[in-house]
């Protein structure tokens, strides 16, 4: 049994991490800590856990295994490495950290501990994305020519994502690392960074405060390229009441487009040859989805990333996401921003993780 203490029952902290937890027999949610006190003193009973008011106390309290740190992303980097030096296993919320030198600090600081450091890229197990990676693998497109990869949102949920205990605009307010692509970025840039199974050697980037946000931004487009000629264009808006394909996939011998917004699809739909004619294929067990704002199944998505967790820090089976993966988003992200604010391409650091 893996007895957990999760600072932050905020939104993340509360759906993603204790309610998931609660319902999965390897783990026991054991410690919460939060700095309001009735949020803390409901999540306690909830969860029939041990309420802490300072985050050191629950880090270094003798009946915790893994702390889940589930606030915004300026205190990572402090949680993390004092829980990893406490001897811990930690799990931090995407994105990993709000700089490259941050991510560089938390992954020294698990490779000196030998602790594991998980970052939580549920979305690494959405079933559109999911599909899309088999049919690449199984090389159903052929050489891969560019990727097109959208999250176009619109409404206020986002904006106002956060509890009222604490800051429900935190999402948007520079101080606590908000910003469209600080939320989106991170599950896009990983999901590609799969499929191209490369490295990219150049990017571009534009950011825009458009509808929702004035500190930060509410629009990304990121243009990466590949020492192949592969091209991905990586887009996310809350401003788009009308969205485009989730997935636009160009290969040499097929091309993919599945609708709908993320972590399932309205539609796919793969066209390519066969005997010599222009067919649309129907990959085996896509079928049509409904589209609606219920399908994003959160604590799914939870389950299936703790089991893996589990297994990893049970069995030494590696990491879905390894931690290194993990860091290299974080190198991409601060490449992007830096491409924005010079309004130039720019060089990408080199990556860690071997694609």
């Amino acid at each position: 049994m893996i007895r957990v203490g999760i600072i932050g029952m905020g939104r993340s902290g509360w759906e993603l991490h204790a309610a998931a937890l609660s319902q999965l027999p390897d783990y026991q949610v054991a410690g919460v800590c939060d700095q309001s006190p009735a949020r803390l003193a409901e999540a306690a009973h909830v969860f029939n856990a041990r309420a802490f008011t300072d985050p050191d106390a629950l880090i270094h309290d003798e009946g915790i295994d893994l702390v889940v740190v589930a606030v915004p992303g300026h205190l990572h980097k402090t949680l993390a490495i004092t829980a990893l030096e406490a001897g811990k296993h930690v799990v931090v919320e995407k994105p990993m950290a709000n700089s490259l030198a941050d991510a560089d600090a938390m992954l020294a600081a698990a490779n000196k501990t030998g602790r594991l450091l998980a970052v939580f890229h549920n979305r690494n197990w959405d079933k559109d994305y999911q599909m899309v990676k088999a049919l690449v693998q199984e090389q159903a497109l052929g050489e891969l020519l560019s990727i097109d990869a959208r999250v176009m949102t619109y409404g206020p949920e986002w904006a106002n994502y956060g509890v009222p205990d604490f800051n429900p605009q935190w999402r948007i307010q520079a101080a606590y690392g908000g910003g469209f692509l600080a939320d989106w970025g991170p599950h896009l840039v990983l999901q590609c960074l799969e499929l191209a199974g490369a490295w990219p050697t150049s990017i571009s980037c534009q950011l825009r405060s458009q509808l929702w946000a004035t500190e930060v931004d509410d629009y990304f487009f990121l243009r990466l390229g590949f020492p192949t000629g592969l091209l991905i264009t990586i887009e996310g808006s809350n401003n788009a009441r009308i969205p485009m394909p989730r997935w636009f996939v160009v290969g040499r011998t097929a091309t993919l487009i599945a609708e709908g917004a993320w972590g399932c699809w309205t539609t796919m739909q793969l066209r390519t040859s066969l005997a010599g004619m222009t067919v649309d294929v129907a990959p085996q067990g896509v079928a049509a989805s409904s589209g609606g704002r219920n399908y994003d199944v959160g604590d799914d998505l939870s389950a299936q990333f703790y089991a893996n967790l589990n297994d990893a820090i049970t069995t030494g089976q590696p990491l879905a996401i390894s931690t290194a993966r993990a860091r290299d988003v974080i190198a991409i992200l601060e490449a992007a921003r830096e491409a924005n604010a010079n309004g130039v391409t720019v060089a990408v650091p080199a990556a860690l993780a071997r694609s």
